[in-house]
């Protein structure tokens, strides 16, 4: 047990130079200062993407003294991501939209890149392969280490033919980047993953036909060859391995099986099933922790507030006794070195901006290291708070609700409101720093968060219960909630608003078609408009006999049979019953929801003489990732709503 914690704190600012003190939009709307920082496996280091004035930086935090070092500037290109092979290598993942001659649309093109910390070499990793497909996407994934530590195994896209791709291992070299494919490691068109043991060994491979809706789990034995230890004949396969149990031997997998995903060990002789492991009764399991090996350590469960649970007792105790000492924040494990003496732990909500602590386990001392808001101060926190409601029919919601920065509690009343669905649908929010919500906590409204039925993270009951309710029932709780908080007398009803993003803009727009004296305006980012567009570009996509498209067919329904169904959930088919002035955003090089949907309500809306704005921000993505755009977004929804509930 810890008996005392010694807080340190050293906050990082980059070499390259420290940030420009920003208006409130900007401060909450701009990527965090610091993201995906990964612990070098020797624990000496912290690697971690940083936003200084606009512009991102692969950068290294030392731990013994402090010193960072911006490594190299990524002005170009998205970074998505950057993490440790060994102690000697970064590797940042990063991507671009992109325009061919053989490709008919825009695309996201990814790419992986080592930076040799010792020599400041980056190269790019696969480039130089032959036979490397020219289109790939999810490039950076790396599933093995040689033991020598100078080549890494990726998956990657090979095509000789002009037919279709396979998905083959390839075998690469940290220090030109030049690939090989792997003797064995050869796939088909079906492969989807690889997974190797920690000593680089080929154990298994995951097949998934979905012309054949054929699912297939291959082990691979020792001495060459392979063998089908799992088959599923379906369009959407229930048992997915997420890493290696070495102490057995096993394949360790996630199962949806009744209530609430589960956690199994598969066997590679024969296939059978052990499990399942680490149940919780009435929580969620949302994945496993894995070391770099992709060995399981533990488990992470879903809810309002992370938790885990480890295989060893001792790092089991004092990882939450770390996580403990920290009793007003949501905490989530963001890194850990390979014996586990220095784990990173990122602690958002609660009184304090979002930040990064390093816990040295054999030191038992937790120390902040980063702030990944450092533009935001403690008073500019809005609160936030779990509630609970009942929808029409009986059904909990479980919801967020961030309260005003300014206003104290016995002032909490007739405040206007924000309501605010999340995207997905099937995800959740979840108690933690919402820079949307945030901002508009410090803009003065209240803004009420509810997971509706259909979201992910309550089990799958919960989940399912919204399939085919798009426009209904996931709609009516999200009316439910917010005539719940004006009944309890903390919403204004002349001053509630609807601000959405994704599938929240679907919600959005429903909102104001379907229960237009409700709202005073309405905001959809990125929002679906039309249900039947949205199908049809889900099948160009994936096509029809995809998962993926399934998958929609299950939530939304048949074009075809539930024509008529879905048009009357479909907001841009609804535009004469809008009462409320509606703010469009969209990035133009969204891939996720074609701008096309704020296009076509726009239309709608003007043709029916109703009040609309369209913001088009182009060159940007779903995410609006780009700082300015982000800038133009809030400060065109913060006049928005002034305009229209005032504070």
């Amino acid at each position: 047990m810890f008996r005392r914690f010694v807080i340190a704190i050293a906050v990082v600012v980059l070499a390259a130079g420290s940030a420009i003190a920003k208006p409130p939009p900007e401060a909450f709307g701009d990527m965090p200062a610091v993201r995906s920082p990964d612990i070098s496996p020797d624990g000496k280091y912290v690697a971690y993407i940083s936003r200084v004035n606009g512009v991102d930086f692969l950068a290294n935090y030392e731990i013994a003294t402090g010193r960072n070092e911006a490594l190299i500037q990524l002005p170009d290109v998205k970074a998505n991501g950057a993490y440790w092979v060994g102690s000697n290598y970064i590797i940042l993942r990063a991507s671009k939209m992109m325009s061919n001659a053989g490709v008919t649309r825009r695309y996201e093109d990814t790419a992986a890149f080592a930076y040799n910390i010792t020599t400041k070499k980056i190269v790019q990793l696969l480039v130089a392969t032959q036979g490397l497909y020219p289109y790939q996407a999810g490039l950076g994934r790396i599933v093995g280490i040689d033991p020598g530590g100078q080549h890494v195994y990726m998956p990657a896209y090979m095509d000789k033919t002009g037919a279709d791709p396979t998905l083959d291992l390839v075998k690469v070299s940290l220090e030109t980047g030049r690939g090989v494919r792997l003797s064995g490691g050869q796939g088909s068109s079906s492969t989807m993953g690889w997974v190797m043991d920690s000593k680089a060994n080929i154990i298994a491979r995951v097949d998934f036909s979905e012309k054949q809706s054929l699912y297939q789990i291959r082990a691979y034995d020792p001495g060459g060859g392979d063998r089908v230890i799992y088959t599923e004949n379906t369009k959407q396969p229930s048992l997915i391995p997420t890493g290696f149990a070495e102490r057995d031997g096993a394949l360790v997998a996630l199962k949806s099986a009744g209530e609430f995903p589960q956690m199994f060990e598969i066997s590679l002789k024969d296939g059978a099933l052990t499990g399942p492991l680490k149940t919780r009764e009435g929580v969620e399991l949302a994945g496993v922790i894995n070391d770099e090996n992709r060995v399981v350590m533990g488990v992470a469960y879903s809810g309002m507030y992370p938790s885990y649970d480890f295989f060893d007792e001792t790092l089991n105790r004092e990882v939450k006794a770390a996580i403990g000492a920290m009793p007003d924040a949501a905490v989530s494990l963001a890194s850990w070195t390979d014996d586990w003496s220095k784990v990173l732990l990122y602690a958002e909500g609660g009184a304090q901006p979002p930040r990064y602590m390093l816990y040295d386990r054999p030191a038992r001392k937790l120390s902040q290291i980063a702030r990944a808001r450092p533009d935001i101060k403690p008073e500019e926190i809005a609160e936030v708070v779990t509630v609970e409601y009942k929808a029409r029919d009986g059904l909990t919601i479980p919801t967020l609700v961030t309260w005003p920065v300014g206003v104290p509690a016995d002032k909490r009343t007739n405040l206007p409101m924000i309501v605010m669905p999340h995207g997905g649908p099937e995800s959740y929010d979840s108690v933690g720093f919402d820079w949307l919500a945030q901002f508009l906590a410090n803009e003065g409204f209240v803004v009420l968060q509810p997971n509706f039925r259909g979201s992910g993270g309550f089990g799958t009951a919960f989940a399912e219960a919204g399939y085919g309710q798009w426009g209904r029932k996931m709609q009516d709780d999200v009316t439910d909630g917010a005539q719940a908080l004006i009944k309890m007398g903390w919403a204004d009803p002349n001053r509630t608003c609807i601000l959405g993003w994704s599938y929240g803009g679907y919600a959005a727009l429903a909102g104001g078609a379907l229960t237009p004296d409700l709202y005073r305006c309405v905001v959809a980012i990125a929002g679906v408009s039309d249900l039947k567009t949205m199908l049809g570009h889900e099948k160009r996509e994936h096509g029809a006999d995809s998962s993926t498209y399934d998958y929609w067919e299950s939530v939304i329904g048949d074009p075809d049979k539930d024509a008529a169904a879905i048009e009357a959930v479909s907001p841009y088919r609804l535009a004469a019953n809008f009462k409320a002035p509606v703010l469009l955003i969209h990035g133009s090089d969204d891939l996720v929801v074609p701008e096309r949907h704020s296009e076509l309500m726009e239309q709608a809306l003007r043709a029916a003489n109703k009040p609309v704005t369209y913001l088009r921000i182009g060159k940007d993505d779903h995410s609006l990732v780009a700082p300015e755009s982000r800038s133009r977004a809030l400060n065109e929804i913060a006049s928005f709503l002034k305009t229209h509930i005032g504070k």
